[in-house]
């Protein structure tokens, strides 16, 4: 008998393996936001995916669904989905016309087996819900630090003025009202705008499926918050406008309104949840516990990503029109569902595990490291995510030590099976011992920032794009800079121009410093026996570069740097931890000599480059290039190219062998170099046909000729961009260029290691030039003429702004409030009582 059930039981155990590894799961468009999670985390219930796509492309397919079921065929699309063992629709990207058929169709058709249909919701079905407002909780002041043993108490002043004076302060602030939060529980009091009515619609339609008789569906409803995480979605008009540093981001009104949010992953997890639990109840809301206001959502984006500039408030009636704006202005707070709330817990083979390896590394309470990730994660790793701490809670899966030590990997086929699960025992109800919830962004957007950021660059496969240009000083490198910077939308950092950036602000350390170092130049300078210093330190130069570096937008997106480093010591200072000693100190009396190993030297990845271009350019070039900026004297250039020819070699083994840069050189000169070997052709033309030999070029003119010519900067630009594709595709949302990539990559392949100068290179630095006049001749044509409209429209402009601005502007900010259902009949309505009333005022008026 014990035998026969130890057998009894072992088989019922693989019959429930066998169940769940056929439950067949059915998801709408998985090629969509919030699907593609889905079916990530549904992996580890279910390896037998099906499901239908919006989009014609298979790379946007996750790779753990099986089937694509085609909706050409409606009577075997209704087939295959009412065969499924679970449905799961997201009505964010749903066809709501195939939604209420496949409701319809279940509503009428006899179900043999067991079905769960889960429809993704949005708590925009709940916007006008009646809800009450409480005061917002204030944050208690830190108490005063305790003296320390052994002193004498201060004596303490008497607390009565400032107990009076902050009674007088709290009453003269009016109370911060926020909304009541809302539980999954109150579903039935909830109250959709227009927009969203056909969303409860068919929510109500679903949840009526549980009625059916024969109780085979079971239906359930998961109401999101707003979608964020895993690339954007609701917010992408958002991140897509700080990561490209637009000028766009506003806040409406004040911004205490109250945005109710979840990440992307929170919500899958919520979705499989409902499968490993099956609750009572219909209706769950997934939401984080970031609580987060309009105001800290933009001001935290704003923040991230190093804008230049603080998002300004605008008006509602200004911002009616705008993109997010219905999001944005949304004011409600709610709960996270009980299936949420059940803390996570690490299983306790893991915990065994790592108690056992601390203890064999002699630290007892302490875990072991986690392995880094594979696959699609390790860039996850490489950005430092880190899940998000508890934020209020106390024993939840955040705050536990052991939740959420490393980034969790993407679910798939491999990441399922890797994955320890805690198998619940069948004989315990499983509302008495639900699995914990562990949660991915439990804190908030805000608190998660970082993480979110640094999601959003992966999934949008926006690579930060960082170059280094090297070269001497009148090299030409700082057009090069600004070149690049504009053609792939990033910072353009050139030393000279920061320095002179840092010098003008007032009241700072780094500009002190630097004025201190211009007059010690200068003065060295005037005397004729002094022997320097001539330029500025490597040590100042690399802080101007670090504080740059740490004020510009250019954390996400990249930056180009140029004219920095001139000196080994620069380099030095700014890419290594610690400036090395000599080897071998010059002995007394001897040629001081460079004595740096480079091999010995421990150097940072903070600022590594991904290309260096290496700009070659003559003496005199870079001298004649010197004096027409102006700006340097001629001790302080000496100086700086003779220190440049001494360190450049091993500048250059600093980026290629030490930080893994890939090396690009160009010539600064090729105008005077076309004209050399033009003169060489000519040569070597007359030598054959036994004539006179054509008089040598100048080379003082052929100076003058590579100093004032930029004709070089374009094919440079193009053998970099190259260069970059092949390291890594830049996507960046850059716009589409084809002609003029496929022009400059076929410049790029004319040379080996650098452009050959070709004969008709001034030729085409002239039509550049003859263009370049075209151009400024017919925008100054066309700004004339928009002069030309802007006046004679100006009497229709002040006629539109008194008669009829005022009055279209109080209907459209009554129509956001009221929302009718027929929007075109209430704005008529509208204008026709507002001019009645406004010819009324006009009669009363006058007589």
């Amino acid at each position: 008998f014990f035998v026969l059930s130890v057998v009894s039981l072992c088989f019922f155990k693989q019959t429930l393996q066998y169940n769940a590894s056929t439950m067949r799961i059915f998801v709408n468009n998985v090629d969509g936001y919030l699907a593609g999670a889905i079916c990530a985390d549904l992996t580890k219930i279910s390896k037998n995916l099906v499901g239908t796509r919006k989009l014609i492309r298979d790379e946007l397919v996750p790779p753990m669904v099986k089937r694509i079921v085609p909706r050409v065929d409606v009577r075997r699309f209704l087939k295959a989905v009412t065969s499924c063992n679970v449905i799961v629709y997201d009505m964010h990207d749903a066809d709501f016309e195939e939604l209420e058929l496949v409701v319809r169709m279940l509503q009428m058709s006899e179900i043999s087996h067991d079905l769960t249909f889960i429809l993704i919701s949005s708590v925009g079905v709940w916007s006008r819900t009646s809800r009450s407002y409480e005061e917002l909780p204030k944050e208690e002041p830190s108490s005063a630090p305790e003296p320390p043993a052994g002193d004498e108490a201060a004596p303490q002043e008497p607390e009565a003025d400032t107990e009076a004076a902050g009674a007088e302060e709290a009453a003269e602030e009016p109370a911060v009202l926020r909304p009541v939060a809302l539980k999954s529980q109150d579903y039935v009091k909830r109250l959709p705008a227009p927009k969203f009515q056909e969303w409860k619609d068919i929510e109500t339609q679903v949840l009526a499926l549980k009625e059916k008789p024969g109780g085979a569906i079971r239906p359930y409803v998961v109401c999101a918050g707003v979608p964020y995480g895993n690339g954007e979605d609701a917010f992408l008009g958002l991140f897509k406008s700080a990561w490209q540093s637009r000028p766009s981001l506003r806040i409406i009104g004040e911004g205490k309104n109250f945005i109710p949010m979840v990440h992307a992953r929170d919500v899958a997890r919520v979705t499989r949840h409902l499968l490993e639990v099956s609750p009572s109840l219909d209706y769950h809301i997934a939401v984080d516990r970031g609580e987060v206001t309009q105001k800290q959502l933009i001001q935290a984006v704003a923040q991230q990503f190093n804008l230049p500039y603080d998002p300004a408030p605008v008006t509602v009636a200004e911002a009616i029109l705008a993109e997010l704006a219905d999001i944005l202005t949304m004011n409600l707070r709610f709960e996270p569902c009980d299936l949420m709330e059940v803390p996570w817990e690490a299983p306790k083979a893991v915990a065994a595990v790592e108690t056992e390896v601390a203890a064999e590394d002699g630290k007892e309470g302490t875990k072991e490291e986690p392995k880094p990730p594979e696959g699609r994660d390790a860039s996850h790793a490489a950005a430092g995510l880190q899940p998000p701490e508890a934020k209020k809670r106390p024993g939840s899966a955040t705050s536990a030590a052991s939740a959420e030590k490393a980034p969790e990997k993407p679910p798939s086929a491999a990441g399922a099976a890797a994955e320890v699960e805690v198998i619940e025992d069948p004989g315990v109800p499983l509302e008495v011992a639900p699995p914990g919830f562990r949660w991915w962004c439990e804190a908030g957007l805000v608190e998660n920032m970082q993480k979110v950021a640094a999601e959003f660059s992966l999934w949008r496969r926006l690579v930060p794009v960082k170059l280094s240009i090297v070269g001497p000083k009148g090299s030409g490198s700082s057009q090069l800079c600004h070149r690049l910077a504009e053609t792939y939308n990033v910072p353009a950092l050139v030393v000279e121009e920061l320095i002179e950036d840092f010098a003008g602000r007032e009241n700072s350390p780094l500009a002190l410093q630097i004025k201190e170092q211009r007059e010690l130049i200068a003065a060295n300078a005037a005397n004729p026996k002094s022997q320097g210093p001539f330029t500025m330190s490597g040590q100042l130069v690399s802080k101007v570069l670090e504080e740059a570096l740490a004020e510009k937008s250019g954390t996400h997106r990249g930056w180009v740097i140029s004219g920095f480093p001139n000196t080994l010591e620069e380099a030095l200072a700014f890419y290594s931890d610690a400036p090395p000693t000599p080897a071998d100190p010059p002995k007394k009396g001897a040629k001081e000599a460079e004595a740096v190993n480079l091999d010995d030297v421990k150097f940072k990845d903070n600022w590594k480059p991904d290309v260096m271009v290496f700009v070659n350019s003559a003496r005199e070039v870079c001298q004649a290039r010197s004096e027409s900026s102006g700006d340097m004297i001629e001790k302080e250039f000496q100086s700086g190219m003779d220190q440049w020819l001494k360190d450049s070699e091993q500048i250059q083994e600093i980026f290629t062998k030490h930080l893994g840069a890939v090396e690009v050189k160009v010539s600064s000169d090729q105008a005077a170099e076309a004209e050399r070997e033009k003169h060489q052709a000519e040569l070597k033309a007359a030598e054959e046909e036994e004539r006179e030999l054509p008089v040598a070029p100048d080379e003082k003119d052929l100076v003058v000729l590579a100093s004032s010519s930029w004709s070089w900067v374009e094919p440079c630009v193009a053998e970099l961009g190259h260069a970059l594709q092949e390291l890594h595709p830049v996507f960046n949302f850059l716009p589409p260029n084809d002609a003029l990539a496929s022009q400059q990559a076929s410049k790029a392949e004319s040379g080996e290691g650098g452009y050959e100068a070709q004969p008709e290179a001034t030729n085409d630095a002239q039509k550049d030039e003859e263009k370049l006049r075209q151009e400024a001749k017919v925008e100054q044509v066309r700004k004339e003429e928009l002069a030309r409209l802007e006046k004679h429209s100006e009497p229709l402009r002040l006629y539109l702004m008194k008669f009829v601005v005022p009055a279209l502007t109080g209907a459209l900010v009554e129509l956001c409030h009221e929302q009718p259902e027929d929007p075109v009949g209430y704005l008529a309505e509208y204008l026709s009582l507002y001019s009645e009333v406004s010819r009324e005022r006009e009669t009363s008026t006058g007589s």
